[in-house]
């Protein structure tokens, strides 16, 4: 990992800006989820309808804390299975409506480099796929590129870490509606294993 690359990705992230970088799935686009401007950016470059919820990154269950309802579940699903994301309902208004109004889907990147970079800035950030909406996950910044070649000069930084493994996208659990969004990785019977049949 380069640390000179990181701190200059995390100045970006702190003056409001957006970057591409490499997640635990495919490459990301992200910003500071705090941030409404940069938010805004997000969905343009993405083209991505604005009734589309973002889902997020933090570093630690202790930052979720401050932005949801944290759940007994929750904590012991995000122990379990690193890279699992979890909706949770939404407290205070630190995070733009335009993210999700009632409720935010957070994960914890088993990527260190993600994981670094909402550390480092000490904010949770967007992390949606790096693409055009409705085009494939791009696994290398190449496919970043061809992929968001209108919006290139609105991403402010590229934080290249090779070709990434093309790993399924992250299993995503609603505790607020009580429900499995979606399987990748992490299926159906661990989770109900885990949480003794209770969602």
């Amino acid at each position: 990992m380069d640390i000179n690359a990181l701190r200059k990705a995390v100045k970006y992230i702190q003056q409001g800006g957006i970057l591409v970088y490499p997640t635990d799935t495919c490459y990301g686009l992200g910003c500071d989820a705090t941030n409404p401007k940069a938010i805004e950016k997000i969905y343009r470059i993405k083209e991505r309808e604005k009734n589309k919820p973002l889902p997020l990154i933090a570093s630690s269950i202790e930052m979720i804390e401050k932005y949801v309802f944290l759940e007994e579940k929750a904590i012991k699903l995000f122990l379990a299975f690193p890279g699992i994301s979890v909706s949770l309902r939404k407290k205070g208004n630190a995070i733009p409506d335009t993210v999700n109004r009632e409720k935010i889907a957070f994960r914890i990147p088993s990527n260190e480099v993600s994981r670094k970079l909402s550390e480092m800035s000490n904010k949770p950030l967007v992390s949606t796929s790096a693409n055009r909406s409705g085009d494939e996950p791009p696994y290398s910044i190449e496919e970043v590129k061809i992929s968001l070649k209108n919006f290139i000069k609105d991403i402010d930084f590229f934080l290249d870490g090779g070709v990434l493994d093309k790993n399924p996208p992250s299993t995503i659990i609603d505790l607020v509606d009580g429900k499995i969004e979606r399987i990748g990785s992490i299926k159906e019977k661990q989770i109900r294993d885990l949480l003794e049949g209770h969602l």
